[in-house]
């Protein structure tokens, strides 16, 4: 840690410079040797231990070496580092067939510091099923018997870090029978400027079978604001007044077909005022892999034209789940899974955030085959 330190000059016309001293405050109070000398009013002081307080005085001294007494001591405290929440990664939404054994995933949830503690499932929505065990990262259960318009299992995963700090995260699992589940599209990535009025657009949302029956949109974090219709495929909102360095929106859609099975996306809309929104760029964005191959997706060429990207999460949207070797790096890999003849396609969103909190969203697709 450095510190720079400043203060008033004297007058004295014999005046010759100034002596800096320092002790840690569990030392006696004894200044003998300076750590600065010279004729500025400022002078910086390196190499502090950011853990430890100091505290600091100044003399003055004239042409003949006579110096002054102590100024005022000022000190400076240690810098104090909050824990960090847990967050929670339920893993993608899925859709499988009655009878078929669920994988759900937790993890590719992370804690920026002492690490998660543990693992916790509830099932909140739908027919209840038994978890192979509730508290484990990737607990399994039997896909339950349906009618013809299936049904809708969701479950909420909470970690906790070794601080007692949580996160909670959500994943949908369909059971279908045969109706196919619908598929949400919350529209591009948007940025605009304050005061514009933003349409989000759902309307290429689709179902295949028995069509769209409801829209459902829901904004994530702040700060918040108020959508002309939440239950609308297009509803508007104008941007707020955000200052320089902007704001960043992020909002879910979620979907629902006649037959009442779901699809969730999302969307990010930056508000810009001074600040320019960054840019994330995967490779490959669409590839093909074989069943048990390493597989590596590279976020590090996305890029940001002001104070830089400062965080890179990525996070399975489709397809059967994978554990990812770093979700929270530039560059991250996974093993393909076991697949069927026909293949399995697997979808990841990178989302990632510049210094002053906007963001953007890049999507990879990857198809596995067999050997």
């Amino acid at each position: 840690m450095n510190l720079t330190l400043e203060w008033i000059p004297n007058n004295e016309p014999d005046l010759a410079g100034y002596r800096v001293f320092y002790r840690e405050q569990s030392q006696s109070y004894d200044y003998a040797n300076p750590s600065w000398e010279g004729t500025n009013t400022y002078c910086t002081i390196y190499d502090l231990d950011e853990t430890k307080t100091y505290c600091f005085v100044a003399r003055a001294f004239d042409t003949e070496g006579f110096e002054s007494g102590n100024s005022n001591e000022a000190c400076h405290e240690p810098l104090v580092i909050l824990n960090q929440p847990a967050t929670a990664d339920a893993g993608p939404n899925q859709t499988l067939s009655e009878g078929q054994t669920v994988l759900l995933s937790g993890s590719n949830s992370t804690d920026p510091d002492d690490g998660i503690a543990s693992y916790h499932w509830v099932q909140i929505d739908g027919p209840a099923v038994s978890l192979s065990d509730p508290d484990v990262k990737q607990p399994t259960f039997t896909a339950p018997d349906v009618g013809t318009e299936g049904v809708v299992l969701t479950f909420e995963l909470t970690v906790s870090d070794y601080s007692g700090n949580q996160g909670k995260d959500m994943c949908v699992v369909n059971v279908t029978w045969l109706n196919e589940p619908p598929q949400a599209d919350a529209g591009t990535d948007l940025t605009v400027e304050e005061g514009i009025v933003v349409t989000l657009d759902g309307s290429l949302s689709l179902d295949i079978d028995d069509g769209i029956a409801s829209y459902q949109w829901t904004q994530i974090g702040v700060p918040k604001i108020t959508l002309s219709n939440l239950t609308s495929s297009q509803p508007t909102f104008t941007a707020p007044n955000v200052g320089p360095d902007g704001a960043s929106l992020t909002f879910n859609l979620t979907v629902t077909d006649a037959g009442g099975l779901q699809n969730t996306d999302s969307c990010i809309v930056n508000i810009s005022s001074q600040n320019e929104s960054p840019i994330a760029i995967v490779s490959p964005d669409y590839s093909e892999a074989t069943e048990g191959t390493l597989v590596t997706m590279d976020g590090s060429t996305s890029r940001d034209s002001h104070g830089g990207i400062v965080s890179y999460l990525w996070s399975q949207v489709e397809g059967d789940p994978v554990s990812l070797s770093d979700p929270t790096s530039p560059l991250t890999t996974f093993s393909a899974p076991k697949t069927d003849p026909f293949g399995k396609n697997i979808k990841f969103k990178l989302t990632i955030k510049d210094d002053r909190g906007l963001k953007s969203t890049a999507e990879s697709f990857i198809y596995v085959i067999q050997n």
